[in-house]
């Protein structure tokens, strides 16, 4: 049966690692180093395995020391995409399948993380970086559209961003003072902030005589319904009407891609040739003006320009108050007096226009959904005909919607556009659902020796992280210390020698003999030996108490009650994460910033 794991399953996953840390009944989380001695080729280091001897056993008996994490020292994270000027982004769509597989964020050199919510309608190059830090929708004279999201904060910066990633979270209701707080919080669910105009219309072609076969010599008319190709252009576009008696066609074309002047057409049904005589028009007309006067709030009368010949001319269409008094309001013309230029909308303005207040008539935008209160424009020309679709009221609650475009049949016809939906909450509301948050970057600092728990006389060779292991002392009861000396340690006396790093010693009379035997991580104050891979158990008695170095050849007795084993019972921990790595020289003045990268 088909299935799907979705991306909020993994976000959710990623979420729940996280709140582990600083839940009631936490996850004890330490990041470990490891293992001292070399790899059989130091030039080719080998692929952790998931083996049971290895996450069980053999991790654990290379561990030197581990630190314990906290929820500071983890976060959500998301690809790096910094803004670049003539790359094209995709835009945010609630019907992309493959959303985060697109570069539709970016983020800047001012740390600002925005979002693409329109591309230039067509996935045009952005030239124009975003600015600022509103909670609305930042438009910009490239034609694309940003929706800030938050600022990466200067010690998120240094603790989880990286060439490759930068952090991400959500704030909640708790005002932390941040920008995104108030982006979260100016949030509306279900908003329709964008409309996508998907076609231009239909188009207006007059050709200079009847058309012909392709010698010229027999008539033939055009097909409604064919494609018809421009020779010149290699455009193509389907006839939604022809008229014979007038020489002229209407068509909807492929790709908004218009016919030229003077070129050639071609019906590939009828096999009809007929030559452009003029530019294409759109068939949607576009009248802008200020109003002649204006009666009240629904009779107003439009300028000189105005058509004087059809009483119903206007009627379907929209009327944009675009300055002055009743700025930004429109209602859709129920009536027009040809003779007097007088319309009658609707629905009342709120606020009444002027004789200086600027309209604009242009198809009507219907939206249809679930939700309420969203209002949009159409904005174009004779020439494109609806070139864009502007949102005036972003509405709220929409989980489904249609858009129409419509207008009095001798005002235009065959505009198409697409609605796009915010999120669950709104745009802004959850950056970490909304930007695919479904990776967890953990950062944690390893500086000097750690007061004495990480070594700094030796390499390592391994990074890892283990979850809940158990104290040594009491293996009824998680160990939950900050540190953790993963050696065994070794007090000594009568010292001849000096014992050297990564060499085996062992107790007994020869190595192959020997009772118990381990590899040296440091010697220390030429009386102390610390040691991982352990086999065996090391005695402090009267008979049995001399090791030897099998490489120095150094002796040593072990002191009465000198051997302290691990702080974290060996084997009691999951193993989560392992990474095999070229050696790492640490030395007291050193630290070590170490981020590694979960994807769930």
């Amino acid at each position: 049966m088909p299935n799907l794991v979705t991306n909020k399953f993994k976000i959710h996953n990623a979420e729940q690692f996280i709140e582990s840390l600083s839940e009631t009944s936490a996850t004890y989380l330490y990041l470990f180093l490891g293992k001292v001695e070399s790899w059989d080729d130091e030039n080719s280091v080998p692929a952790p395995t998931d083996s049971v001897s290895n996450t069980s056993y053999d991790y654990w008996r290379s561990m030197i020391a581990a630190k314990k994490l906290s929820s500071a020292d983890v976060s959500h994270i998301i690809p790096r995409l910094d803004w670049q000027t003539s790359t094209a982004y995709t835009a945010y769509s609630q019907k992309n399948n493959d959303q985060f597989a697109n570069n539709f964020y970016v983020v800047t050199d001012d740390l600002n993380v925005y979002k693409c919510i329109q591309n230039n309608v067509a996935n045009g190059v952005s030239t124009i970086k975003p600015t600022g830090t509103t909670s609305g929708t930042i438009e910009l004279d490239d034609g694309y559209k940003w929706k800030f999201m938050y600022t990466i904060s200067p010690q998120d910066v240094l603790k989880f961003t990286t060439s490759q990633y930068i952090p991400v979270k959500r704030v909640g209701n708790v005002n932390d003072g941040s920008t995104q707080y108030t982006v979260e919080q100016s949030s509306v669910d279900g908003s329709i902030d964008v409309i996508n105009r998907t076609s231009n219309g239909n188009f207006f072609v007059e050709l200079t005589s009847n058309p012909t076969d392709a010698t010229g010599n027999e008539v033939r008319d055009f097909v409604e319904g064919e494609i018809i190709t421009g020779q010149t252009s290699g455009n193509k576009g389907t006839i939604i009407s022809f008229t014979s008696s007038a020489n002229s066609l209407s068509y909807s074309p492929d790709a908004n891609a218009l016919f030229v002047n003077n070129e050639v057409l071609v019906g590939n049904t009828s096999g009809a040739y007929a030559t452009i005589s003029q530019d294409v028009v759109s068939t949607y007309k576009f009248t802008e003006n200020i109003f002649a006067s204006v009666t009240n709030t629904t009779v107003l009368q439009l300028n000189t320009d105005a058509n004087t010949t059809s009483d119903d001319v206007y009627v379907g269409s929209t009327i944009f108050i675009s300055n002055n008094a009743g700025r930004g309001e429109q209602s859709v013309i129920s009536a027009y007096d040809a003779t007097l230029r007088r319309i009658t909308v609707a629905n009342a303005f709120t606020v009444s226009p002027n004789s200086s207040s600027g309209y604009i008539i242009g198809p009507t935008i219907t939206i249809d959904g679930d939700g309420t209160e969203a209002t949009a424009r159409a904005v174009g020309n004779s020439t494109f005909g609806v070139k864009e679709v502007i949102v005036n009221n972003r509405g709220k609650n929409y989980t489904t919607a249609s858009v129409s475009i419509s207008a009095n049949s001798s005002h235009g016809s065959g505009a198409n556009a697409e609605v796009v939906i915010s999120p669950y909450g709104g745009h802004g509301f959850n950056a970490i659902e909304e930007l695919g948050g479904n990776r967890v970057m953990i950062d944690s600092r390893i500086t000097g020796n750690e007061s004495g728990f990480f070594t700094t006389e030796n390499q390592f060779r391994q990074v890892g992280l283990v979850r809940d292991p158990l104290q040594s002392a009491n293996a009824n009861a998680f160990f939950t210390s900050d540190l953790a000396d993963q050696s065994t340690r070794i007090t000594l006396s009568s010292v001849s020698g000096q014992f050297k790093s990564d060499e085996i010693v062992f107790q007994g009379d020869t190595l192959s003999t020997s009772t118990a035997n381990g590899v040296v991580i440091d010697f220390l104050n030429n009386n102390k030996l610390r040691l991982n891979r352990v086999q065996g158990t090391f005695v402090s008695n009267t008979t049995v108490s001399a090791i030897t170095g099998a490489n120095s050849g150094a002796t040593a007795s072990i002191v009465a009650n000198g051997i302290a084993n691990a702080d974290m019972k060996p084997y009691s921990g999951d193993i989560l994460y392992i990474e095999n790595r070229t050696s790492v020289t640490r030395s007291t003045n050193q630290i070590e910033d170490f981020k590694i990268v979960l994807e769930f």
